[in-house]
């Protein structure tokens, strides 16, 4: 069917319309970010003669190439949205035509971002090196430096990511792939967080785990919303009818909401981490720029709201369309700006001073040695790990409104299993942000009771929730053209990815010999040197655990059951495994893992080896008792699906007049019967 006149005039008018957004877009990020500079102080200055000075090009021309680069990336993560979630749906997991367009408009823009993102590594490591940018451009310079400074570092994996995600994209036609390339743009955004100089702070925890997601929200908002507003004036093929725009628009809200609320939270963080007081939001230079940013957030936040009950109702009819589109146009020249200032506040001087920690240990840990440990400190106590407090909250509150969602509707959910999901978060949240977080950095024995308990007690206590089950209950399919989240769940259910990670090998492989490459290499001092690095172990160990425990015994459905005695065999085997590696650290004549807790070694910690050994009686007795109640339970399980079948076999036999015997009997006699013919 051919387009109509108004929606091919509306096509042809598109390109130049956004073209002029975009360029005011970029043009008002870069003309904030060179006020922004000036304002908090961190605006170019020639050095003082004798000391080195990479000049004005790099001084200038490094804040502009990183909000081209942030916005080249925010565009391309909005492509990217678009085509795996906004736009209307093809068969079979494939993207639309429009979405198709969407992932031919990402390539490009990732391609670019490629480039900028390579463009500002060289100008990152000019001013890192005070060198002029011809000098920071010679390979012999660049080979030597650039991977060994964690700023450029981040920066050139960020430009390698980009050009792999423009490549994909050419080679892309199914939802999930596409879903694939957003999760790799959005990780890419936050790179340059993780050597952010927040991280040289005393809350550097809170600053870095602020600071990515940070702009993964920020990434997500603006995106999606040139991503809307483009659709929205082109009325191509999926959005050419009057409802169209809304239901898309609906959907991006929820995005925008959550997008909202995690940047106002890691706003506040950020300012905590960098500022002594709240008085210099308006006594300093840097306060005020983060005040106007504060500003700018909360005048999005109202238009949100404006167009969320005023606009989205009606966008039916023309005028409420254009009006939408104009406060949309509005949001994305605010959000450019809201980038400009965040870029100028990066680069610039920050109140707070940084206090000094007495020991080279202390200072890798980011705060002071804790004091001897003792029950009431490692049980209690408190160490605050925002990422996985905020996601254990956010995953209690999901399954509480799954289950009301229920029982509102008059299903039955049991309420045991809300009680072992809210017990297995209880328990997260107690070995990530309580004392035994705090003590588990610097001995090895506390730090397998840290271990054990996220890789076997929480995932037990989590599976047994069955939250995908709840998922699958309490969401209706979904009736826009577009896969909803009880979808995806089936999707991700079935998918080739999930038949690889339940796999029993692959588990065996995650799950237990996972930890003798983590504690008896280089590769535990590696990640505790960093606080990404501890994030990525401590996920390993919840994510392995769950694995292990979810095709043991898990409620929830897995697209290759195991027979029950191949869960009798992989637990056993897995006792056998931990036994053997808590025995070789009991046995051994060397500390565990001394390229870390032998640097970061409090006063109280006399023997190492003792601790040491003390870690492995540890893992070895933590490990059983989990052990021991997956054995009973699926011993359990077996029992009561032999007593299901039984009684299945009785009914069938009172149906048919057990014909299934009968028929059986006539088999043997025809048997007998053959064998007497041939004697």
């Amino acid at each position: 069917m051919s387009m109509s006149t108004d929606t091919r005039e509306a096509s042809t008018q598109t390109g130049p319309r956004f073209a002029v957004l975009a360029a005011a877009a970029a043009v008002i990020g870069l003309l904030t970010a060179a006020v922004a500079l000036v304002v908090a102080g961190g605006a170019y200055e020639p050095a003082v003669p004798g000391l080195p000075d990479p000049g004005p090009v790099v001084g200038w021309g490094l804040p502009a190439l990183r909000v081209l680069t942030d916005l080249a990336g925010a565009l391309t993560a909005g492509w990217l949205l678009a085509a795996a979630f906004l736009n209307p749906h093809g068969r079979d997991g494939v993207v639309s035509p429009s979405g198709r367009s969407d992932l031919i408009r990402a390539m490009a823009t990732a391609a670019v971002w490629a480039l900028l993102a390579l463009a500002q590594m060289f100008f990152q490591l000019a001013e890192i090196l005070g060198v002029p940018i011809t000098r920071a451009l010679s390979p012999d310079v660049a080979a030597t430096y650039a991977w060994e400074i964690p700023n450029t570092r981040a920066l050139a994996v960020m430009a390698l990511i980009a050009a792999i995600i423009s490549v994909g994209t050419l080679l892309t036609s199914s939802l999930a792939v596409s879903a694939l390339w957003l999760v790799l743009a959005v990780g890419a955004m936050a790179l340059p967080a993780f050597a952010g100089h927040g991280s040289g702070l005393g809350d550097h925890a809170l600053a870095i785990s602020s600071g990515i997601v940070h702009s993964i929200a920020a990434t997500v908002w603006i995106g999606g919303l040139i991503a809307l507003t483009y659709h929205g004036l082109r009325r191509d093929r999926g959005y050419d009818k009057p409802g169209d725009l809304a239901t898309t628009a609906r959907r991006f809200g929820v995005t925008a909401l959550v997008a909202v609320i995690l940047l106002a939270a890691t706003g506040a963080a950020n300012a905590y981490t960098r500022l002594d007081t709240v008085d210099q939001l308006f006594t300093s230079d840097y306060g005020l720029v983060t005040s106007a940013k504060i500003g700018v957030l909360i005048t999005l936040v109202v238009l949100a709201a404006v167009v969320r009950r005023r606009l989205l109702p009606q966008l039916n009819s023309d005028p409420r369309r254009v009006t939408f589109l104009k406060v949309l146009a509005v949001e994305i020249i605010l959000i450019a700006a809201a980038f400009g200032m965040g870029v100028a506040l990066a680069l610039s001087p920050y109140p707070r001073i940084e206090s000094l920690l007495p020991t080279y240990g202390e200072s890798l840990l980011g705060y002071p040695y804790p004091p001897p440990p003792e029950v009431g400190l490692v049980v209690g106590g408190f160490l605050l790990e925002p990422i996985f407090l905020v996601s254990c909250l956010a995953a209690a509150g999901l399954y509480i409104a799954g289950v009301i969602t229920l029982r509102r509707r008059g299903d039955h959910w049991p309420w045991l299993r809300l009680v072992w999901w809210l017990a297995g978060l209880s328990v997260l949240i107690w070995t990530t942000n309580a004392g035994i977080a705090l003590y588990a950095q610097v001995s090895v024995g506390l730090h397998m009771v840290q271990h054990m308990t996220m890789a076997m007690l929480a995932p037990m206590m989590l599976v047994l929730g069955a939250p995908f089950t709840l998922a699958l209950r309490a969401l209706r399919p979904s009736t826009t053209g577009r896969w909803g989240a009880r979808e995806w769940i089936v999707w991700g259910l079935h998918s080739p990815v999930a038949k690889v990670i339940t796999n029993p090998f692959f588990v065996f492989i995650v799950f237990s010999l996972s930890m003798f490459a983590l504690y008896f290499t280089p590769l535990m001092a590696w990640l505790m040197g960093s606080h990404i690095g501890h994030l990525g172990m401590l996920v390993h160990f919840i994510a392995s655990g769950y694995l292990f425990a979810w095709i043991v015994m898990g409620i929830d459905p897995v697209p290759k059951p195991l027979p029950y005695w191949a869960k009798f065999g992989l637990i056993l085997l897995m006792v056998g495994v931990h036994a053997f590696f808590a025995v070789i650290i009991m046995m051994g004549n060397t500390p565990l893992a001394q390229e870390w807790y032998g640097v970061v070694r409090p006063d109280w910690v006399t023997d190492p080896l003792g601790d040491t050994k003390n870690g492995g009686q540890i893992a070895w007795g933590i490990s059983e008792i989990p052990m021991l109640f997956m054995v009973l339970a699926v011993a359990l399980e077996w029992s009561r699906s032999e007593d299901r079948e039984a009684r299945r076999r009785d009914r069938q036999a009172d149906r048919d007049g057990d014909a299934e015997l009968t028929a059986y009997n006539d088999y043997l006699e025809r048997l007998d019967a053959r064998a007497q013919r041939e004697d």
